[in-house]
């Protein structure tokens, strides 16, 4: 079951298509009600300071993409049970405060729980 990546937590609530919702944010939205998420996660959000130097373009996002999964490393049992849950059928959406997943970390996120990583 593919993991699910192109949400924002803004994004409306659709249950048979969402699935759990994960937010994988270091801080919680402002203004973000909780029953809009399932799942809390900030240990799967970039660490302050990567997002620091990311937002503050000290680094590129070349950088940021090297850096975030380095940080993962650290989370590999979390990451393992959602590739799990996903591999059992469970629909999972990663979900930040980000519009784009452009250059996001949510789309690294969904690649590395893909891969049970």
């Amino acid at each position: 079951m593919p993991v699910m990546y192109e949400k924002s937590a803004w994004d409306t609530r659709q249950p048979r298509k969402d699935g759990l919702r994960i937010l994988a944010t270091r801080y919680w939205p402002r203004g973000l009600t909780r029953d809009q998420v399932d799942l809390y996660l900030p240990d799967l959000a970039p660490s302050k300071g990567l997002l620091t130097d990311y937002q503050s373009e000290k680094i590129q996002h070349p950088e940021f993409r090297r850096r975030y999964r380095e940080e993962m490393k650290g989370q590999k049992s979390l990451i393992r049970t959602l590739h799990w849950l996903s591999e059992s059928g469970q629909i999972l959406t990663v979900m930040c405060n980000c519009e784009d997943s452009t250059y996001c970390h949510r789309r690294i996120l969904a690649g590395l729980i893909e891969k049970g990583v």
